[in-house]
């Protein structure tokens, strides 16, 4: 991944940052240590329960607090050290819990005293959940004839409704009376020993056989499946027939295929032949497609560092602590006296380790906080090293803004070429016009793929059509022919040329455009003389700016439909299509899984099985695939002037876009447990019925609802979203529409030229990878507000998901994406202000997590709620401040000799087919047509610059004297 004395270099300061992160963490606990061994008392949660039983251990009010703290530390060591559970976990052994929690019954479970029938005995936290009763009596019932609870007495089967009216059916297998196992009952039919119904829930309906049946599972839903299967294998043979059929395009197929290849990045390195990257190339540190994508890998490499770290920080927090850290909050849940046993563990283990998750954010925090700071300071110094020692095409052209509006009758790059010259004394190379041709966008587009696909013809041998087919092959055919060969309306006839220069003469410049000049320091020296503007065509104010972006970005059809106003309208309906794609996806996909889980029935621990999880998984998939076609087609839609522009937005779109998902999932989640544990009859540690909580953030901190939101969360995240989108995602955007493209070419004579290969190219590379990498981190970061026993095992599989990332799009780069300069800084700028709430998600879980620990705050409800998202504000804002004012003071100084002295436009152009002429569409038919240009300017296509003339006279310089060795693409030259 890295050069061998660069990248030993760059992962010794890694494994530095690491071993300092490691020693501050030890130190921390040292000191944590010490802060238990004074206050581990009142470290449990909500202190006064806990000092109550306390004051009863040490023998009634009268102690002073001292006496309380000691008493109560005093017996949690000794729970700690003298006592381990049946599960091989510390608890706190029966008679301390019953002294502690000054709790009637007698629990005689670790003390290995046998269970008497009908005695009644009240579990805890040290209780064996794996313990049976006597054979005379072997089911546990619970007490419901007391005011206790979690109480639970050893019956008879015929004994079982006695005590709990509602579980009268004895299951010997689990050893517990238990009420009806039945999918979507509401009430069960208690006049029997048998698993029937009484009443079912909505949209179930009661059958003689007591159980509940989905009232819309018909005969139509077979119908529906039958339909799809039959449309499956009809097209399933149908690509088959298509992929054994004779080629009757072969020639066309093999020229498609080579410009393929052509199109792909390909190194000089003083080769006569440029050839392809190696698999092994160091794309950290190698300039393969500019400054950006150097950025982007260097991003995704140190998102596999920190998740990694942050597992390796709760695992030695979990081997060096305690080792319920490994499981806190991963139990599952069970039997009526197995969840009274989890919910009382859960709590006293949490409230015992609360001071350790704390610890554990805090380095979380701070280290990614600063550590963040220090990465974009790194790839500022990173972006400005590769900038100045590369000059590319961008560094010689500047923008101009403020032009009038003239129609296309006039010479208006001459003039503008002309007055630019005289207003600031430096030669002009020439002059590229950004024309409003947005109404007529495809009808140019077809004008000039009809011009490159003359060319392709020449070249091409006749094609011979075979038509020996039988009649279903002939119909196949002619409806692919319908389905796959668009029919292009460009002008034509003998008049062509005339009706393509009227439209060009129709046409009206925008109020911006390029200037070329000769060198970058006539260019630097230009702008500096205009700032204030100058004349042309009575307009007083036109001005030169520096610009950042390279030819092969701008978006030429949205000049002069993309002001401030109309890309401000156009974002705010985005977000309206993007609340109604969240919607459908709500609606039809999960929705059905919602009601489902709702409707399940989860007494006695059972959980759905694996079809509902893989269903949960491909729901998730669909929602992310959902999310991402709607904002890239948004992103599109909105009209952005360059495509960096449009990346940024993309990125923030789609974490909102997504974040709406998981906001959705958790809220359903929230209300899909709320219910279940109501129902089930769920209680605090301290005995309070779940129905009778009304504040959310009271309910929110339970550890049931704590421990079902983790598993949920988790869920999401692996595999979910952290690895099954990127598994289909080379089968979806390489294998198949490599495929099909071959058998649709080789199979129709009718595709020819430019249509043929456009059948054949690959899906550019976007850094719309940003956003799939920090929605897995925003996940992760979710996970710190519940317990943490998933915490290591889900960065792991983060920092490994982020591996293969980084492995596939290496070789996708290199091997299946067409060449393509990313240059400047807008992406990882934006990707970095994205950061900030991102971390600030760490500081509003600290804040939640330290509260009413020993020398915190303590409060309650709205206030805490409110506390928290006020650190998760007053976070961004100052992230925020130190990326804007910071970060720049650490960034790379210029350097006194600039090493690209003395290169010219010309010399680099030389290398460069796509230039702000080529790349400009209009601009080349003004050439042929209105100007007569001879050669005229050539349109650039990537992997057809052998078509490109040079003609210094108007800017072009480029010519491939190679043919189809050379490499494609906007390259650069290294000074």
């Amino acid at each position: 991944m890295v050069s061998r004395h660069v990248g030993r270099h760059r992962f010794s300061s890694i494994n530095a940052v690491s071993y300092s992160t490691a020693f501050l963490g030890l130190l921390f606990l040292h000191m944590a240590w010490g802060l238990e061994a004074q206050h581990h008392g009142t470290a449990t949660r909500r202190g006064s329960g806990f000092r109550r039983t306390a004051l009863q251990a040490t023998g009634g009010g009268q102690a002073t607090e001292k006496d309380v703290m000691a008493a109560s530390r005093g017996q949690l060591r000794a729970a700690k050290h003298d006592n381990t559970s049946s599960e091989g976990l510390s608890a706190t052994p029966p008679k301390l819990m019953h002294n502690l929690l000054g709790r009637g019954g007698e629990s005689t479970t670790a003390e290995g005293n046998i269970l008497k029938c009908h005695q009644t005995v009240k579990v805890h936290s040290g209780s064996d959940k794996h313990e049976r009763c006597p054979e005379d009596c072997p089911l546990f019932a619970q007490d419901r004839t007391d005011m206790d609870f979690c109480t639970f007495r050893c019956v008879e089967a015929d004994a079982c409704g006695k005590r709990s009216p509602s579980s009268q059916i004895g299951d010997m297998e689990l050893g517990i009376c238990r009420s009806c196992v039945v999918d979507g009952c509401s009430k069960c039919d208690t006049s029997v020993t048998e698993d029937r119904c009484a009443k079912c829930q909505s949209g179930y309906s009661l059958h003689t056989d007591g159980q509940c049946y989905f009232k819309y599972f018909g005969t139509w839903m077979y119908v529906v499946g039958a339909v799809l299967a039959l449309i499956f294998i009809l097209v399933l043979a149908w690509v088959v027939d298509m992929t054994v059929r004779p080629a009757t395009n072969q020639d066309t197929l093999e020229l498609a295929l080579a410009t393929r290849e052509r199109t792909k990045f390909r190194t000089f390195d003083d080769q006569a032949i440029p050839q392809l990257y190696p698999l092994t190339t160091n794309l950290l540190q190698e300039n393969v497609a500019g400054p950006g994508m150097t950025l982007h890998f260097n991003f995704m490499a140190a998102l596999i560092v920190w998740p990694a770290v942050v597992a390796l920080a709760w695992m030695l927090f979990a081997t060096f602590v305690d080792a319920d850290l490994w499981v806190l909050g991963t139990r599952k849940f069970g039997t009526p006296r197995h969840n009274c046993i989890l919910v009382a563990w859960g709590y006293e283990t949490q409230r015992r380790l609360m001071w350790a998750k704390v610890a554990f954010l805090w380095i979380v925090y701070l280290g990614t906080f600063f550590g963040s700071l220090a990465f974009a300071a790194f790839q500022l110094r990173k972006y400005r090293e590769l900038d100045r020692d590369n000059v590319t095409i961008k560094d010689y052209a500047a923008m101009v803004r403020g032009l009038p509006h003239l129609d296309g009758s006039k010479h208006v790059e001459v003039d503008l070429k002309a007055a630019i010259e005289n207003a600031s004394g430096e030669r002009v190379v020439g002059t590229s016009i950004c024309w409003d041709f947005k109404a007529h966008a495809s009808d140019v587009h077809e004008i000039l793929d009809d011009e490159l696909s003359d060319l392709i013809a020449e070249r091409m041998k006749p094609v011979v059509t075979r038509r020996d087919w039988s009649i279903v092959r002939r119909k196949l055919h002619a409806m692919e022919k319908a389905i796959f060969c668009k029919e292009r309306h460009a002008f034509e006839g003998p008049s062509k040329d005339d009706q393509i220069t009227a439209m060009l003469t129709g046409l009206h410049t925008c109020h911006a455009g390029f200037v070329v000049f000769e060198t970058e320091d006539a260019r630097m020296r230009a702008v500096k003389k205009l700032v204030r503007g100058f004349e042309f065509e009575g307009a007083g104010c036109v001005k030169l700016e520096s610009l950042d972006e390279e030819p092969s970005t701008v978006q030429w059809d949205n000049f002069g439909h993309s002001t401030s106003s109309e890309l401000t309208l156009r974002i705010i309906a985005g977000l309206g299509m993007i609340l109604l794609a969240c919607a459908f996806w709500a609606i039809v996909f999960y929705a059905p899984y919602a009601y489902y889980v709702l409707t399940f029935n989860y007494a006695n621990g059972r959980e759905p099985g694996m079809i509902v999880s893989m269903s949960f998984s491909m729901i998730v998939v669909a929602g992310n695939v959902i999310m991402y076609e709607v904002c890239a087609r948004i992103s599109d839609w909105v009209g952005f002037k360059f495509k960096d522009s449009r990346e940024a937005c993309y990125l923030i779109l789609y974490l909102i876009a997504c974040m709406l998902n998981v906001l959705l999932d958790m809220v359903t989640t929230y209300l899909v447990v709320e219910r279940i544990t109501e129902g089930l009859g769920f209680r605090t540690y301290f005995g309070t019925p779940l129905f009778r909580i009304d504040e959310f953030s009271i309910k929110f901190e339970t550890y049931g609802m704590q421990r079902a939101l983790a598993e949920n969360t988790y869920n999401y995240a692996w595999p979910s979203t952290f690895l099954i989108p990127f598994l289909i995602e080379p089968v979806v955007t390489i294998t198949i529409p490599w495929f099909l493209g071959k058998v649709v070419v080789r199979n129709h004579a009718e595709i020819q030229g430019r249509m043929a290969e456009e059948w054949l190219e690959m899906a550019p590379h976007d850094l719309g990878r940003y956003a799939d990498i920090l929605l897995n981190v925003i996940l992760g970061t979710l996970l710190f507000y519940f317990p943490g026993g998933y915490t290591w095992s889900m960065f792991l599989l983060m920092s490994f998901s982020h591996m293969y990332i980084y492995a596939f799009d290496q070789y996708r780069v290199l091997r299946q994406v067409p060449a393509k300069t990313y240059a400047n800084f807008t992406a990882e700028w934006w990707c970095q202000v994205v950061t900030a709430p991102i971390v600030g998600i760490i500081a509003s879980c600290l804040v939640f997590k330290s509260n009413c620990e020993p020398g915190y705050h303590c409060i309650r409800g709205r206030t805490l709620i409110l506390s928290c998202c006020a650190a998760w504000l007053v976070h961004t804002v100052l992230h925020l401040l130190c990326l804007i004012y910071v970060v720049p003071k650490f960034g790379k100084p210029e350097p006194e000799e600039d090493p690209t002295v003395g290169e010219t436009f010309s010399s680099v152009c030389h290398h460069a087919p796509c230039s702000w002429f080529t790349a400009n569409p209009v601009h080349c038919l003004r050439s042929k047509l209105k100007f007569k240009h001879s050669p005229p300017c050539s349109f650039f296509c990537l992997g057809k610059e052998k078509f490109q003339k040079t003609n210094p006279a108007i800017g072009c310089f480029y010519e491939d004297v190679l043919g189809d060795a050379t490499r494609l693409g906007e390259s650069t030259k290294t000074a």
